[in-house]
């Protein structure tokens, strides 16, 4: 723009001349424009931006957007119970969480882990192809076993969810199918009211399975550090494992059949319901990180960590192949002692 203008040297701005507009005219024809980013922009300016920009209508709409999922009333409920209603809601939820914070922060501002408190979540689940809604759902779980591992259920084994989607023919499609898909999973805690996204949200892995018939198998997820004290252990470093699954119909385009969450540790070994609960609560009491590039963040993360994995595996198979090999020829040795006592006597008697 020509700073030199007509229009701008006849017009006189000043910076006290936003506080001249209304608040309705604010609220009604100016904030409910703005996304998320502007609008948190915007109550930094001054203590009336911010009061007019911590308005919870306009925040619920933001989250109703955002995640169709928490358009419901049993999540309306939970999250305006939250200490800033839908504003902290979505400030926890769209940021990537760390454990390796909770363990940096002030121990007199940390609540201690409890998992028996952390036994009720809440997941909030939404799948888009191209920035088109295409499933969301909503689901309770009361309690996780201490023993039996931890895995979160979306659909029971009969039910499909229908997607105008074209199945894919070769392996072009396939790749499509990786850049165009995006989910979010949030899970929340009613009792101690925080939540955190555990996705990638675009898949890290997309591959087609054959049995028990064609397949369409994506897989989301997000690794979390356990924190210092936990180097070497099977649970330094953890990864919640989003599934997806889709099949095909007789009109060619796919159905959703399977959408699931569990937690693995550096061994891909499910972990337990206590020891998930555990992990879940330092996640989302932790520090969290940048809203931009969780895409980019999270596969990086999930190619470490199968890196780690690959690595800590064959180590404890280094280990233990010296090991089998003494006790193979331990065995072996015992059978030639037997074999040999047992052809003397053979000859002796026969």
């Amino acid at each position: 723009m020509d700073m030199d203008s007509p229009w701008l040297s006849n017009t006189n701005i000043s910076s006290n001349s936003i506080s001249t507009v209304h608040p309705d005219i604010m609220e009604t024809r100016i904030f409910k424009l703005l996304d998320a980013s502007a609008l948190a922009s915007a109550s930094c300016v001054s203590s009336r931006l911010y009061s007019l920009a911590s308005d919870e209508t306009l925040w619920t709409n933001i989250c109703n957007s955002t995640w169709p999922s928490t358009d419901t009333p049993r999540i309306r409920h939970v999250i305006s119970s939250f200490p800033k209603g839908p504003r902290s809601f979505f400030s926890d939820s769209v940021t990537n969480p760390d454990t390796i914070s909770t363990t940096t922060t002030n121990s007199s501002t940390s609540s201690p882990v409890n998992p028996d408190r952390t036994s009720r979540l809440i997941s909030a689940v939404d799948i888009y192809h191209q920035k088109r809604h295409v499933f969301s759902k909503v689901v309770e779980t009361e309690s996780f076993g201490n023993r039996s591992p931890f895995r979160v259920e979306l659909l029971d084994p009969e039910d499909t969810v229908p997607a105008r989607i074209p199945h894919p023919v070769d392996e072009r499609m396939m790749l499509e199918l990786g850049d165009r898909f995006t989910l979010s999973w949030i899970l929340i805690d009613p009792i101690r009211r925080r939540a955190m996204n555990l996705s990638s949200y675009k898949p890290v892995i997309v591959e087609r399975r054959w049995l028990p018939g064609e397949q369409v198998h994506m897989r989301y997820g997000w690794v979390l550090y356990s924190g210092p004290g936990k180097e070497g252990s099977a649970t330094e470093y953890v990864k919640f494992g989003i599934s997806v699954t889709w099949e095909e119909c007789q009109c060619g385009v796919m159905h959703v059949t399977g959408v699931s969450l569990d937690l693995e540790d550096m061994y891909g070994n499910q972990m337990s319901g206590k020891e998930s609960l555990a992990i879940i609560q330092k996640g989302m009491e932790g520090i969290r990180g940048s809203v931009k590039g969780r895409e980019e963040e999270g596969r990086r993360r999930y190619e470490e960590y199968m890196e780690m994995r690959r690595e800590k595996i064959l180590s404890v198979i280094s280990i233990k192949e010296p090991e089998r090999f003494h006790h193979s020829l331990y065995g072996a040795f015992r059978l030639f002692i037997f074999a040999t006592l047992g052809l003397l006597l053979f000859r002796r008697f026969f």
